[in-house]
């Protein structure tokens, strides 16, 4: 698996996650919202983090954010947190840009995939 490209199936199983609301469409649009500008933050953090080698906040933060994308059904995400916790946790500080990048991709590809589904 590459660290710096976005994956290659969807991004998000927007199916899952209708299941997980309901059935519920405005319910799903309104998860969304809230969760892309979410991750928007955390990215934009952690790169201010890794700016400061602050491997410890950092892992915290990739450990949200795992969480986070983990919920929202963006496996992807949370798979690329997931290593970025891991690597903060294990103090390998020289894993963040790549895993950082690796995340900034994928969110990108998941508003193009949003947007074209109409989100």
């Amino acid at each position: 698996m590459s660290t710096t490209a976005p994956s290659e199936g969807s991004p998000i199983d927007l199916d899952a996650l209708r299941v997980m609301l309901g059935g519920d469409d405005s319910l799903v649009k309104m998860i969304l919202e809230k969760f892309r500008a979410e991750i928007l933050g955390d990215i934009e953090q952690l790169k201010t983090l890794q700016g400061k080698q602050a491997a410890e906040p950092m892992r915290a933060l990739a450990h949200r954010l795992k969480g986070t994308c983990g919920n929202a059904q963006a496996a992807q995400l949370s798979e690329i947190a997931k290593l970025l916790q891991f690597a903060m946790a294990a103090g390998e500080l020289e894993q963040a840009p790549g895993l950082i990048k690796a995340l900034d991709a994928e969110r990108l590809s998941l508003e193009s995939y949003l947007t074209e589904q109409g989100y």
